[in-house]
C-alpha cells in the first residue's frame, strides 16, 4: 500500500512540475510583451459574481488597452471572482493555470486559447527475434506483438516460411522463449497463444486457430515433433491431450478423460515413431483416464493396463498355492485381458494368455535372504538344572544277576537339535502381488524366477525393491558381575582329654591355631614350680588343649563379558556351563520258581549353567526393545541321598526393555546375605567382658553375594 502511493506521489509531482514549466513559459513571454502593451503591468481591481470568461478577459481588454483574442469556447466557461491590485499580467497567468488555458503571442496580440498537450511520438516497436543457425535455436521475446509482424520478422531472420489462415494477421502474439530449438519454439509459441501448428512435406509451418478448418492431415514423418495430424493435442479442453516432453526418453504430459486406449496407443506411438506389433485388436481394450505432468510411456502403458485388469482365479482371484520345491504358482483364467511386452524395442499389444506377450525375468534380492530364517533352537541346548528328558540317556548300565550269574551291557547315543526351519520370503507377500504371475524361488542365487505379463511382473518387481532392504544386525555386549564379600572372625579356649595323647601343632601367626599336648602343658606348668608355695600339678598324658583366635576377609569380583550378535527380529542364545550325573536303577524280577533279578543302571545328565537368551526388535525411530532371559546356576556340593541328584543353586530373571541404540542399561540386583554369630562357654564366666574370652569360643560370619547384569545394544547395518 506503501508503494502505491509513493508511485502515486511521484506521478502527481512529475506532472506538477511539468505544468510549472509551461506556466512560467507564458509568464517570461508575457514580460517580453509589456514594453509594447504597457496596460499589461497595470492593476486590477473587479468583483465578479457570474459571468463568462470570454466577457471578462474583453472586459479587461477595454479598460486596460491590451489587445486580446478569446476562443469561442469561453463563452461556456463560467468564472467567480475577486482581484484586487493584481496586474493584468500575473491575472492572464493566473486564469491559464487555472482553467489550463494557453497563450499564443503574435507581436502585441495575445490569443487566448484552451491548452491541447503536444500528441505524443509513437515509436515503431522493435520485434525481439534472434537465431543462431549453427545451432538451430530460437529466442523470442513477444508481449501483445501482432501475428503478422513477428511471422515477418521470424522468416527474414531464420529463412523458414510462416503462414497462417486468413484472419489471424492482426492476432496479438505473446511468449518469452530463450534458445530453444526451432521446432519446439514454434510449437510452444503456438501452445501460448492457443493456436495449432504443423509443418508440411514442403517445409511450410501452416497456423491455424485449434480445430479450424483449413488444418492439414497429413502423416509426414517430417512433422514437427510435438504436433501431429491430430488437432485435439494441443487443446486442454478436450479429452484427449498430450505434449511429448522429451522424444528419447519417450517422457510425455498427458491428459485423458475416458478415452479410447486404442486412440492412446496409436496415436502418441505415431508422434513416438514407435515399432508396434497388435497380436489382438485394440478396439476392445476400453477406455482411459489419467492425468499426469511427467510420465514416460511405459509408465503410461503399466497404469493403463493395471486399472484394466481383470483376473480370476476360482471363487478367489488373489488366491496362490505354495508347494514344497519352493515355488508360487498363480495360473489364473485371463479372460479379455490386454497387456503388452516389450521385445528389442518392440512394443508387443494382446491378450494375457498369448504366449507371444508373457515374460520371464529373474529378480534377485540385493540385500536379504530369500528364505526367512528361524530362531536357533534350544533343544540340545542345557535344560537350567531340569532334567533333560528329550536327550537319548548318555551312558547306560545293565546288570542282570541271578544266583551266581551276571551280564553287563553298554550302550551310548547322543542326537542334536537343529535350528528351526526357515519359511519362503513369499508369504510376507500380499496376494495382489503375486496375482496374474509364477512365481519360482532360486535358493543358491537368492533369486526369484517370474513368468507372466510384463505389467504383474513389473508390479512384482516394484514390490521386491521395497522391501529388499538391508536387515540391521545388533551386537549385544554383556557384562556379567558377581560380587562376594565375607568376613568371619573365630576365638576361644578349649580343653579336655581325648582318646589318645595329642601332639602339639599349629599356627601362630598370621593366624593363632594351637592345639597343645600334654607333655607341653606340663612343661608349661613346671615352669611355675619356685614361686612360693604354688604347686599345680602335672595333667593326665591324654589331656588337651586349643587356643584359638583368627580373622578372615574375602572380596571376590567375577566378571564375564559374553558377546552375542543376532538379526533384528531373530532370537540369540548363549550357554556356558558344566554338566554332571546321577545314577538312576531300575530293578525288574523275573520268573516265579527261580526268580531272576535284571538291574539297569542310567546315567542322566543335569547341568548348571549360565544361559542368556535376548531377541532385539528395532523400532522406525531406531530405539531397540529387547526380550531378555538370563539365568545362572551353580552345583552347590550338597546332595540329599549318595545317588541323588546334586543340589543347585539357581538365579535368573526375565524383562522386556526399550533403548536407544549403544545406551548401557543396568539389570539385576540379585542380592543374598548371610549371617552368623555363635558361641559356647563357661556359664556365667562367658559372659563376663575380657575374661569370657578365655572361658567360651565365639565364632562370628557374615557375607554377602550380589549379581547385577550390564547389557549394551549396538546396531550394525
Amino acid at each position: 500500500m506503501k508503494k502505491n502511493l509513493w508511485i502515486i506521489i511521484l506521478f502527481i509531482t512529475m506532472h506538477l512540475q511539468a505544468q510549472d514549466s509551461r506556466i512560467q513559459q507564458i509568464q517570461n513571454n508575457i514580460q517580453a510583451v509589456i514594453p509594447n502593451s504597457p496596460g499589461l503591468a497595470q492593476k486590477v481591481n473587479i468583483n465578479i459574481k457570474q459571468a463568462s470568461l470570454s466577457e471578462f478577459l474583453l472586459a479587461v481588454s477595454e479598460v486596460h488597452k491590451v489587445n486580446l483574442s478569446v476562443a469561442p469556447s469561453f463563452e461556456q466557461i463560467m468564472i467567480v471572482n475577486n482581484f484586487s491590485d493584481v496586474t493584468v499580467s500575473d491575472l492572464l497567468v493566473f486564469l491559464c493555470k487555472e482553467y489550463n488555458l494557453t497563450i499564443e503571442f503574435t507581436g502585441n496580440i495575445l490569443a487566448l486559447k484552451p491548452y491541447q498537450k503536444p500528441a505524443e511520438i509513437i515509436k515503431e516497436k522493435v520485434i525481439d527475434v534472434k537465431y543462431k543457425l549453427s545451432e538451430d535455436l530460437l529466442t523470442l521475446n513477444l508481449k501483445e506483438d501482432k501475428l503478422y509482424d513477428v511471422f515477418k520478422k521470424i522468416t527474414n531472420e531464420t529463412g523458414k516460411n510462416i503462414v497462417f489462415t486468413p484472419g489471424l494477421e492482426n492476432k496479438l502474439l505473446t511468449a518469452y522463449i530463450v534458445d530453444m530449438p526451432f521446432d519446439d519454439a514454434i510449437n510452444k509459441v503456438a501452445f501460448a497463444n492457443n493456436l495449432e501448428v504443423e509443418k508440411t512435406k514442403d517445409n511450410f509451418y501452416l497456423f491455424d486457430n485449434l480445430g479450424g478448418e483449413y488444418s492439414v492431415n497429413s502423416n509426414d514423418k517430417n512433422s514437427i515433433g510435438q504436433n501431429k495430424p491430430s488437432k485435439p493435442l494441443r487443446s486442454r479442453k478436450s479429452n484427449f491431450y498430450f505434449v511429448v516432453l522429451d522424444q528419447e526418453k519417450k517422457l510425455l504430459e498427458v491428459d485423458f478423460e475416458n478415452t479410447p486406449i486404442s486412440n492412446i496407443i496409436y496415436d502418441i506411438g505415431n508422434d513416438l515413431n514407435l515399432d508396434v506389433f497388435i497380436s489382438n485388436p485394440l478396439e476392445n481394450a476400453g477406455n482411459a483416464t489419467l492425468k499426469a505432468k511427467q510420465i514416460t510411456f511405459d509408465e503410461l502403458l503399466n497404469k493403463i493396463f493395471e486399472s484394466k485388469s481383470s483376473v480370476s482365479n476360482g471363487a478367489n482371484p488373489n488366491s496362490f498355492s505354495s508347494q514344497n520345491n519352493n515355488s508360487v504358482s498363480n495360473e489364473a483364467i485371463l479372460t479379455n485381458d490386454y497387456t503388452y511386452s516389450k521385445k528389442d524395442n518392440i512394443y508387443i499389444f494382446g491378450l494375457k494368455n498369448q504366449l507371444i506377450v508373457r515374460n520371464i525375468k529373474a529378480i534377485a534380492l540385493m540385500h536379504r535372504s530369500i528364505e526367512i530364517l528361524g530362531d536357533p533352537s534350544k533343544d540340545s541346548g542345557r535344560s537350567v538344572g531340569r532334567l533333560s528328558n528329550n536327550l537319548s540317556s548318555l551312558s547306560s548300565y545293565n546288570s542282570t544277576s541271578n544266583t551266581d550269574t551276571s551280564r553287563n551291557t553298554a550302550s551310548y547315543s547322543n542326537s542334536g537339535g537343529n535350528a528351526t526351519s526357515g519359511s519362503s520370503i513369499l508369504e510376507i507377500f500380499p496376494k495382489e502381488i503375486l496375482a496374474g504371475i509364477d512365481v519360482k524361488i532360486d535358493t543358491e542365487l537368492n533369486s526369484f524366477i517370474v513368468s507372466g505379463p510384463s505389467e504383474n511382473i513389473i508390479r512384482f518387481e516394484n514390490f521386491v525393491k521395497y522391501i529388499d532392504k538391508p536387515v540391521p544386525v545388533i551386537l549385544i555386549e554383556v557384562m556379567l558381575l558377581e560380587v562376594s564379600r565375607s568376613a568371619t572372625i573365630e576365638t576361644g579356649i578349649s580343653a579336655g582329654i581325648g582318646d589318645k595323647p595329642t601332639t602339639t601343632s599349629g599356627s601362630v601367626f598370621p593366624t593363632a591355631d594351637i592345639n597343645l599336648g600334654a607333655q607341653t602343658l606340663n612343661k608349661i606348668i613346671n615352669r611355675f614350680d619356685g614361686f612360693g608355695s604354688l604347686n599345680i600339678g602335672n595333667v593326665v598324658p591324654n589331656f588337651y588343649l586349643s587356643l584359638k583366635a583368627l580373622e578372615s576377609n574375602g572380596s571376590v569380583n567375577i566378571r564375564s563379558t559374553p558377546r552375542l550378535s543376532t538379526l533384528n527380529g531373530h532370537r540369540a542364545f548363549l550357554s556356558i556351563g558344566e554338566t554332571t550325573y546321577y545314577v538312576v536303577t531300575n530293578q525288574n524280577y523275573y520268573g516265579s520258581q527261580i526268580p531272576q533279578t535284571s538291574e539297569i543302571k542310567n546315567y542322566q545328565p543335569i547341568d548348571a549353567e549360565l544361559s542368556l537368551t535376548i531377541k532385539p526388535l528395532i523400532s522406525g525411530d531406531g530405539q531397540i526393545t529387547m526380550d531378555i532371559k538370563v539365568i545362572q546356576s551353580s552345583f552347590n556340593g550338597q546332595k540329599v541321598d549318595k545317588d541323588a541328584p546334586p543340589g543347585i543353586n539357581s538365579r535368573e530373571f526375565t524383562s522386556i526393555i526399550r533403548v536407544k541404540d549403544q545406551d548401557l542399561i543396568v539389570l539385576g540386583g540379585l542380592e543374598e546375605k548371610v549371617k552368623n554369630d555363635t558361641g559356647s562357654g563357661v556359664p556365667l564366666l562367658s559372659r563376663i567382658p575380657i575374661i569370657k574370652w578365655f572361658f567360651s569360643s565365639r565364632k562370628r560370619e557374615d557375607s554377602k553375594k550380589k549379581l547385577s547384569v550390564i547389557i549394551k545394544p549396538t546396531v550394525i547395518y
